[in-house]
Order: C-alpha cells, then structure tokens, then sequence
C-alpha cells in the first residue's frame, strides 16, 4: 500500500502554483446537469465561468492531456475520481457524471447539482 504525502514533494514545487502551498484546494459547485446531445449518452456539469477562472489561474499550468486537470468529486453520499476538462464553447470547465452515479444519486439531465470537488 503506498501512502499518499502529507505535503507536496519538494521535486514537483517549480511545477506547482505559488499559492498550490496554502492547500486550497476543495470547491464546491452549485450548477445544473446536462446531457450531451450526441448520440452518446454523457452527462457533463460545468463549472461557473468565475470559478473555471480561477482554478485555470491557479493550476491550468498542472494541466494533462487536452487541458484536463484531475479531481476528486463527491455527490451526495457518491464519490469518484474524473477529470475538469476546457470547454471551448462555454470557455469553462467542465466534468462528466457516469450512469453509476447519476444512478446512485437519482439524477438526470436538467437537475441542480451540488458537487464538491477537490484538485488532485
């Protein structure tokens, strides 16, 4: 089992944003759940332009493959881990919602959501 530290390691602090130090990293997020209107059925909820950007001020310089930035999120009582991807045409993030949770929590598309996200 490894454990995950306590403090970021001291290789990766050139990489992190100077504020990344304070540990704030938790968001809560107050939006509506939409689903794609593709054929697929995916289920995305985005982020408020104010908070999308201050979190790609914040660690938008951490970001992954397509801009993406990794996060915990929490749903009720469902947890999981996704990622916050750009939006182009809404210029926020955004992140999906799988069927396991949308079922777990009885949710669909239109509904208010309250999730909590902390950035990995």
């Amino acid at each position: 089992m490894t454990r995950k530290p306590t403090s970021p390691d001291p290789r990766w602090l050139p990489l992190l944003p100077a504020d990344e130090l304070a540990g704030d990293r938790d968001y809560t997020v107050h939006t509506t759940l939409r689903r794609y209107k593709g054929t697929a059925a995916w289920h995305f909820a985005n982020l408020p332009p104010e908070l999308s950007a201050q979190i790609r001020s914040r660690f938008g310089s951490t970001a992954r493959g397509w801009g993406s930035i990794r996060v915990s999120v929490r749903i009720g009582g469902t947890q999981w881990r996704t990622s916050l991807f750009p939006d182009r045409k809404s210029g926020t993030y955004l992140f999906a919602v799988k069927a396991e949770v949308r079922k777990a929590e009885n949710l669909s598309d239109g509904d208010a959501i309250t999730a909590e996200l902390q950035i990995e």
